[in-house]
């Protein structure tokens, strides 16, 4: 479950420096997972936390309904990783909503879907879909953008 953590902890980077030197000052720091219910299948190489799943590390925070985590054959590396149904993450000064996220370890592209909130300082950024990638440290937010900057 180790690297469940550290991917689920990684789908929480979003392309802004504070979230970038929050992962990294937390990335030694112990992690608690917790929920209601957690299901292994091997089957289908997932495990499944659900009711109030929620992952801490230090200051970072990722709330959602549920948690999903795909693995490869094996179970030895993560494939990806869903958060769905009140997707909340924080670093402590910064928080990102959506419906969904989705985490895809070999693209190392973050996607959250669904009515997206992006809270930094005094600017809300808010569209349908929000996509960045973890390499390039890109991002693009798509459908219906709207900024709000509200000055001191």
């Amino acid at each position: 479950m180790g690297k469940f953590i550290t991917s689920v902890l990684t789908l929480c980077l979003l392309a802004s420096p504070t979230f970038s030197q929050a992962t990294s000052r937390n990335a030694a720091l112990p992690v608690e997972a917790t929920a209601d219910n957690l299901q292994v299948n091997s089957q289908e190489n997932s495990a499944v936390f659900s009711g109030n799943a929620k992952v801490v590390q230090g200051i970072l925070n990722l709330n959602a309904n549920t948690i999903t985590v795909f693995f490869e054959e094996e179970a030895k590396n993560i494939s990806s990783v869903d958060a769905l149904g009140n997707v909340k993450f924080t670093n402590g000064t910064e928080t990102a909503e959506a419906r969904s996220a989705n985490f895809n370890v070999t693209t190392q592209t973050i996607l959250f879907t669904g009515n997206v909130i992006l809270r930094q300082a005094q600017t809300v950024l808010t569209g349908n879909q929000l996509t960045y990638n973890i390499t390039t440290g890109r991002s693009k937010m798509t459908g219906n953008v709207k900024t709000v900057y509200k000055p001191n």
